[in-house]
Order: structure tokens, then sequence, then C-alpha cells
């Protein structure tokens, strides 16, 4: 079994040797933008996949264990004081509602937003909440266990997810005792990036 510092070790490595960079085409081609960083959430294996997909396809790639105190304070804040930056991610709820209320402050949104709870059966029901790509809900599905390859493709190679919808998420309800984890994933962007595609 690999351990956590072997996971980082390998991420790491695809992601130098990766050819593309980390990437999000909000409303085309023409109209990229660079993810600044790509952070899961490291105690769950389908965010470590997430994680180790999006390094590949050339993201820069943050780990956190749940709380998002430490890359905030280290390395969020300064960058987003300079400039807005976009970032995407698959965390617990709570990193989601954090990161959200602190992107307020510097002009940045949630222009995409999906949860992925567990099935029973090994891979996870997906409902897609804000996106540009009215078939990734479908793709995620038909991806079966392999979903978190399909959501790093879409969400860091193809980009065609992110939609000018800036309404705050639901990420700051309170799970139910009891309630399976759920992850969500998400990109934050400054607001004058994301535009809807028409597929």
């Amino acid at each position: 079994m690999t351990n956590r510092r072997e996971f980082l070790q390998t991420a790491a490595a695809l992601s130098a040797a990766a050819p593309l960079a980390g990437r999000a085409a909000f409303a085309s081609g023409r109209d990229a933008i660079t993810l600044e960083a790509v952070i899961f959430d490291s105690r769950h294996s389908a965010a470590r996949d997430f994680g180790a997909r999006a390094g590949y396809l050339g993201a820069p790639l943050r780990p956190i264990e749940g709380d998002v105190t430490d890359l905030w304070q280290n390395e969020l804040l300064g960058r987003w004081k300079a400039a807005p930056a976009a970032i995407a991610g698959l965390t617990e709820r709570p990193a989601l509602f954090l990161l959200e209320r602190l992107a307020w402050e510097h002009g940045l949104r949630v222009v995409f937003e999906a949860e992925h709870g567990p099935d029973g059966r090994g891979t996870a029901v997906h409902r897609v909440r804000r996106t540009a790509d009215p078939h990734l809900a479908r793709e995620l599905d038909a991806a079966g266990a392999g979903w978190t390859k399909a959501l790093a493709d879409a969400l860091v190679a193809r980009g065609r997810a992110a939609a000018r919808d800036f309404r705050p998420t639901h990420a700051g309800l309170a799970a139910r005792l009891g309630e399976p984890t759920t992850l969500h994933s998400w990109i934050i962007a400054p607001r004058g990036t994301a535009r809807i595609e028409r597929i």
C-alpha cells in the first residue's frame, strides 16, 4: 500500500514530467486561465486519485488533511492580495466553505461546484450543482469507479466546467449525524474570467 509520502513524490514527479499546464478554458480555447493550485484532501482515496490525475495533467498540487488554514495563511492569502488567481479542488464541505468565504474579499467566486457521495458500491453519486458543461454529470456516472480521472480531465484538461453563476454555495450547511462523507469538487476563479460555454 502506498503511503502519503510516496503518493506525493509520485504526483510531483508526474506533475514535473507532464507536457500540459494546469489550465481551465472557461469559455473556449482562446479564453484559458491558469489554475494556480489544485487542492485535494489527502485523507480520501478518491481525492488522492483526483490529485494524481490533476498533477499528471500539469496542475500544481496542494494536498491538505481537512484543514485549509496553513495553505490559506502561507500561500493563498499572499497570492490573492497580489492578484486574484483561480484554484480548483476536491475536498470536504468545510474546506470549500472557508475558501469560498475568503475568496469573496479578493474578487473571486465559486464558478463550478459538484458533490460526490458514496453509493455503497465502490463508486459515487454525483450531483453537479453549477457547471457550463451539461454532459458532465452523465460522464462522471458513466466513468464508474474512474470518476476521479474524468473529473480531473474536465476541470484541468478540458476546462469546460465553469459557469457564470456567483450565488453562494450550499457548503455552509451542516452535515447530518451519521451522514457518509461527501466530497465536493469546485473551481474558484476571478469574477471576470468565467463565462458559460455553449456546447
